[in-house]
């Protein structure tokens, strides 16, 4: 496990897993039983793995990871700021991989969302680097630049251009501009595009940001299928990535738990 994956596993430990993942939506609110599906998924696994005690173990993470999709939200008043994370890019006319790509249509409608916040209450915005190039004042004018910081990739020693991870975002806010101390920005409310926002939720959680999506915020749901990262192109390929995401997470967290010394 590298260690920039494990500061969010380590993250994720600080309160008992489940909880703090199934924080991060409010699905089992919709109508329909969630203990019956539970019970399904558990009843499956079991004939599958011939072993039911390891089938419940699995079926609250199975079921967080893959069934769990809806955000879980906080009316705009009550936030004190917002994060926004970049959704997929276009490529540069360049084509060199160490120049900025472009932020594409899908960044330019998250800034829109973020706008759409701000003139409800308006609060610093932690934005990636492509949402911020749309928030400037010829777009927006009524947004002055303080509020708009923005969150920025940087070149390595060797001239590589270094995009930053969902992760590494929040891990850059909170040392850049929180002093450390994630507590000090309040409650973040986290703009990104509809199926990726959740796992937004988790990454700033379990770096103690106190996040939600905001309520009253339609996210992007479309997808840009000249995004340059493919796995951004349809929501098919899409979300079975960040199932997958979700998951590896799951098991690192539970490996370190169960063995915190390796």
């Amino acid at each position: 496990m590298d260690k920039h994956r494990r500061r969010v596993t380590l993250g994720l430990l600080s309160t008992p897993l489940v909880a703090t993942l199934a924080g991060c939506n409010s699905s089992n609110d919709s109508q329909g039983s969630a203990g019956d599906f539970r019970t399904t998924l558990t009843d499956r696994l079991s004939a599958e793995l011939h072993d039911e005690q390891t089938a419940r173990q699995l079926a609250p993470f199975i079921e967080e990871a893959c069934f769990n999709m809806t955000p879980s939200r906080v009316a705009i008043d009550q936030a004190h700021c917002v994060i926004a994370f970049a959704f997929g890019n276009r490529p540069n006319a360049s084509g060199n991989p160490d120049e900025l790509a472009e932020p594409g249509p899908m960044n330019e409608a998250l800034a829109a969302c973020c706008a759409a916040l701000y003139r409800q209450k308006p609060v610093p915005m932690y934005v990636q680097w492509e949402i911020a190039r749309f928030l400037d004042s010829a777009r927006y004018p009524d947004i002055p630049a303080r509020d708009v910081i923005s969150i920025e990739p940087y070149w390595d020693d060797e001239g590589k251009l270094v995009y930053l991870s969902t992760d590494g975002v929040v891990e850059a806010i909170v040392r850049d501009y929180a002093g450390g101390e994630a507590a000090a920005l309040g409650t973040a409310a986290v703009i990104g595009h509809r199926d990726h926002v959740k796992r937004c939720i988790i990454t700033c959680r379990a770096r103690k940001v106190a996040s939600h999506a905001p309520e009253g915020i339609e996210l992007p749901v479309w997808y840009d299928e000249q995004s340059d990262q493919p796995w951004t192109r349809r929501r098919d390929l899409y979300v079975l990535q960040d199932m997958s995401v979700q998951l590896l997470g799951i098991a690192q967290a539970n490996i370190a738990q169960a063995y915190p010394n390796g």
